[in-house]
């Protein structure tokens, strides 16, 4: 007997596909579920043999693959999107590509000693559904090369070190979400949406190797696309109506916490759906199939990279009564992505206004001294405003 709980999941980037590394580390995969196995495909025997008793079948070609669910966390996914889009993150910008990036993936049930392997794993199709409550969930569809078990208590991996963030992103991560560029939340409310990456893959078979698993599996067309229900509005009519006319429109969102954030931007998306309707105690929305074309989509990705220090120029700072200097603090490390806050001791007499990440300008409103903190995580530092009469 065996726990679902005592099922590990890991994964290791291949360098030749359907080869499983032989040095380096292996990632823990956090999942909600796991599909990827082999599928034996058999066809019928319709010999007649000396009585009318079915002659079995043949076994034939086996089918690699699967779905695995998972919450979106920071980091776990970067080299899954970069399979399905066939590209290399370049500066922390991911755009589709003609590359081929594949996988081991391998589980192993510690209480029954049982373990398999899937290799040669390439990402089919990535989805992601954004809810209106909730984690946001990925399903990752991986198609692979080969498979092997094997029950002698033993895994095909070591240790898998946990790579993925801290943090699950959730509903409330989704900032800037733009349609046909209106702002969800101004124009329309964004009830809930979902997008996916497609591939549309197709089994490569190869007669004469001896093997019943596919030879490769070959990237087609590639087609994000996705659903979007909005409540119904004179902006949301707006972009309906580009159902009729095949008109671009440009759909952009970002996933954002204490992590790091993503930015998914589609430049041009086409519009298809139906005339919304409701009864009489319903809200009116109206749900819009969107597909990329012409201009592939790219992922941007904005790592957070927390300060240790903080100081603030000038330290000390004097003039007249509606006079202004402005401050900039000087985080460490010095790529911090951090904003700094800013606060006054005493704003009658001298306030101050953020212009910018690290900057702020403070403004003399009357005689006296104040002093203005600037804050990075629980880092401060202080400049001396005084303000004398005109």
């Amino acid at each position: 007997m065996s726990s679902g709980a005592k099922v590990v999941s890991a994964v290791i980037r291949e360098t030749t596909p359907g080869i499983t590394p032989t040095a380096g580390s292996w990632s823990l995969l956090r999942r909600t579920s796991f599909g990827v196995k082999p599928t034996q495909n058999t066809n019928d025997n319709d010999e007649i043999g000396g009585d009318r008793m079915a002659q079995g079948v043949s076994r034939g070609t086996v089918d690699v693959g699967g779905d695995v669910g998972t919450r979106f966390r920071w980091n776990q996914h970067d080299d899954f999107l970069a399979s399905c889009f066939g590209a290399e993150w370049i500066n922390n910008v991911l755009t589709m590509g003609n590359g081929r990036i594949t996988f081991s993936v391998a589980t192993y049930a510690g209480d029954v000693g049982i373990a398999q392997i899937a290799r040669g794993c390439q990402v089919g199709t990535f989805q992601m559904e954004i809810p209106g409550d909730g984690d946001i969930t990925s399903t990752i569809t991986f198609a692979g090369l080969d498979w092997e078990t094997k029950g002698d208590d033993t895994s095909y991996f070591t240790t898998p070190v946990d790579t993925a963030g801290a943090l699950r992103y959730s509903f409330k991560e989704v900032t800037n979400i733009r349609l046909n560029g209106v702002d969800g939340g101004t124009g329309f409310c964004v009830d809930t949406f979902n997008i996916q990456f497609n591939n549309n893959m197709q089994v490569q078979r190869c007669v004469g190797t001896g093997s019943a698993f596919a030879g490769a599996n070959i990237q087609t067309t590639f087609m994000p696309s996705g659903q979007v229900t909005l409540s119904w509005s004179k902006a949301a009519w707006e972009v309906y109506k580009k159902t009729f006319t095949g008109e671009t429109v440009p759909f952009s969102f970002t996933l954002e916490n204490a992590e790091g954030k993503y930015t998914f931007d589609f430049p041009e998306v086409q519009i298809s759906g139906d005339w919304p309707d409701a009864g009489n105690t319903d809200i009116v929305q109206v749900q819009l199939d969107i597909t990329a074309a012409n201009t592939p989509p790219t992922i941007t990705r904005v790592p957070t990279v927390p300060a240790t220090a903080i100081s603030v120029a000038p330290a000390t700072s004097s003039g007249a009564i509606g006079s202004t200097v402005n401050l900039t603090a000087t985080l460490t490390p010095a790529d911090s992505s951090d904003t700094v806050v800013w606060s006054s001791s005493d704003p009658a007499i001298a306030s101050v206004v953020s212009t910018g990440q690290k900057t702020a300008q403070v403004t003399r409103n009357a005689a006296g001294t104040a002093t203005i903190t600037g804050k990075a995580r629980t880092f401060t530092a202080t400049s001396v405003i005084t303000v004398t009469a005109p």
